[in-house]
This record gives structure tokens, C-alpha cells and sequence, in this order.
């Protein structure tokens, strides 16, 4: 199903493949903002789902590629993609809720997969949430101004990266506690 949504938009991009006006500052936000509030997000934070994050950034991948953006907006936009990405996959990582952690406990026979499974997952997801930081830091360098409009500041670039580094911490932890609690023989079992 999203292999269809990401082709259409693909397709839409191909068929509208015309050029288009650069679009302003202001008026490139306020776009922003309108997708971000269809899905009930913000700049700062994701929509509440998997798949409302996914149409998201299905919506904003295809603005990107059917609009000319200056290079604030194409700044602004790629953080925001990238930064959506991150979120979905962590999603994905914390897709069994607390069974994706070894926090709450944790049984061999079925905990070992799923565990390791998601705490893989949580380090991709975390490996995207860097180049979201380094994309944001980035921004807020360029474009000071700009960011301040936003209230985007090197304190939201922190913040971000200590709840990345906590996310790889846990994921990390999880990983090496399931694997020395729980060996597996030759046959996997």
C-alpha cells in the first residue's frame, strides 16, 4: 500500500514536471504548516501515528519535488523529511510497545527476535535522527533570522540529539541485554 501512495506521488511529480514560481519564505512556512496541521504536528514534533507520519512525508516529498524552493525553504523541508523518516522508523521500533524493550521484562523464547528486531530498528531510526540534527543545526547557522521566525534555536538542535543519544542508549542496551541473558544454540533455537 505505501509502495503505491510513494509511486502515485512519483507519478504526479512526473506528469507536473513543469517548472513552478520560487515560492517565498513566508509562503513556503505557511505551507509547512498547513501540511503539519492536516496530520496534527508541528515543526517540532510528529503526527501521532505511523502511517499519518508516512502520508506526511509522502505530502511533503512531493511538494518538495513540484515546487522551486529557495534554499531556506529546500533547508527547512529536508530537515523536516528527514526528520519525519526518523520518527516513522521509530515507530516501527516500538512497534510491540512495552514488548520492545527489555525494561518491563522480557522472555527468551519469544523476546529475543522481537527485542533484537526492534532495537535495530530504534538504531536505524536513530542513525536518521542524526542527519535530521545535523540538517536543523545546519539550518539554524545559515539562517538565523530566519529560525527565529520559526523559534528553532541551537537549544532544539541539543534537545534533539540528547533524545536521540538516549534512543541509542536504550536500543543499545536492550540489544546486549538479550543477547548475553538469552543465548542461541546452532540451530537458532
Amino acid at each position: 500500500m505505501k509502495k503505491i501512495f510513494f509511486l502515485m506521488v512519483f507519478a504526479l511529480v512526473f506528469l507536473y514536471s513543469c517548472t513552478s514560481p520560487e515560492l517565498d519564505f513566508e509562503e513556503g512556512v505557511d505551507k509547512l504548516n498547513e501540511f503539519n496541521s492536516e496530520y496534527g504536528s508541528t515543526l517540532k514534533n510528529a503526527p501521532e501515528t505511523k502511517e499519518k507520519t508516512d502520508e506526511l512525508i509522502a505530502q511533503l516529498t512531493g511538494f518538495v519535488a513540484l515546487n522551486a524552493l529557495i534554499d531556506p525553504l529546500n533547508s527547512l523541508y529536508n530537515f523536516r523529511i528527514k526528520f519525519l523518516e526518523a520518527e516513522s522508523m521509530s515507530y516501527e521500533g516500538w512497534g510491540w510497545g512495552r514488548a520492545s524493550t527489555t525494561k518491563y521484562g522480557f522472555g527468551c523464547k519469544k523476546g529475543y527476535d522481537r527485542i533484537t528486531n526492534s532495537s535495530r530498528i530504534r538504531n536505524n531510526s536513530v542513525v536518521l535522527g542524526y542527519e535530521a540534527v545535523d540538517l536543523l543545526e545546519s539550518f539554524v547557522d545559515s539562517y538565523p533570522e530566519k529560525t527565529k521566525s520559526l523559534n528553532l534555536t541551537q537549544k532544539d538542535v541539543l534537545i534533539l540529539k540528547t533524545i536521540y543519544f538516549q534512543e541509542q542508549e536504550t536500543a543499545e542496551r536492550d540489544a546486549r541485554l538479550i543477547k548475553s541473558a538469552c543465548k542461541k544454540d546452532e540451530d537458532g533455537n
